[in-house]
């Protein structure tokens, strides 16, 4: 009898006491809202994340920024600034002279320097995945997506140069870990 009671109100601790289960991401979305969750992860276009019962994605562009939480059982203490999410939009419209060549080689050789650099953060986030290292995993994810929206930069800015055509392997090395 005595587990029993005991067991009941080691349960209702838990109902009544929510800051214990302790959320590690506030996601903040620019209409105001929030999210608690213990993890997060970017998908077509969508920021992904867990929450009670399943996962939950909502599209990147409705997301005002991520932060870590810094929930304390005793009390709530603030959490670190709100930073914003890289965005990926496009380059700023740049005049385009028509018949102008396009130095190719410039591009790639950009484009390979970045390869280089983005492969290398995958290798620095599987690494602090498998030490289950959250702010290690954090820091390349952040330098990994700052890249990324370089890369669709060049990508764009060479489009629009070249007539909408990119060489054959422009996209060729990328995800292959250094």
């Amino acid at each position: 009898m005595k587990k029993i009671i005991l067991s009941v109100c080691l349960l209702i601790s838990f109902v009544a006491c929510p800051l214990w289960s302790h959320a590690d991401y506030i996601i903040h979305l620019k209409h105001g809202g929030q999210f608690f969750t213990p993890k997060y992860w970017a998908q077509d276009g969508q920021i992904q994340f867990f929450v009670r019962g399943g996962t939950m994605g909502i599209e990147r562009d409705t997301v005002k920024a991520i932060e870590k939480s810094e929930i304390d059982v005793d009390h709530y203490q603030k959490s670190q600034p709100v930073q914003p999410i890289p965005q990926t939009s496009p380059a700023p419209d740049k005049t385009v002279k028509k018949g102008e060549p396009v130095d190719l080689k410039a591009y790639q050789e950009k484009m390979a320097k970045l390869k280089t650099e983005l492969n290398k953060t995958l290798s620095r986030i599987k690494k602090a995945t498998a030490k289950d290292d959250t702010y290690e995993k954090d820091q390349a994810t952040e330098e990994n997506r700052r890249i990324s929206a370089e890369m669709w930069s060049l990508t764009d800015e060479l489009k629009e140069k070249n007539d909408g055509k990119l060489p054959g392997d422009w996209w060729a090395g990328v995800g292959q870990e250094e």
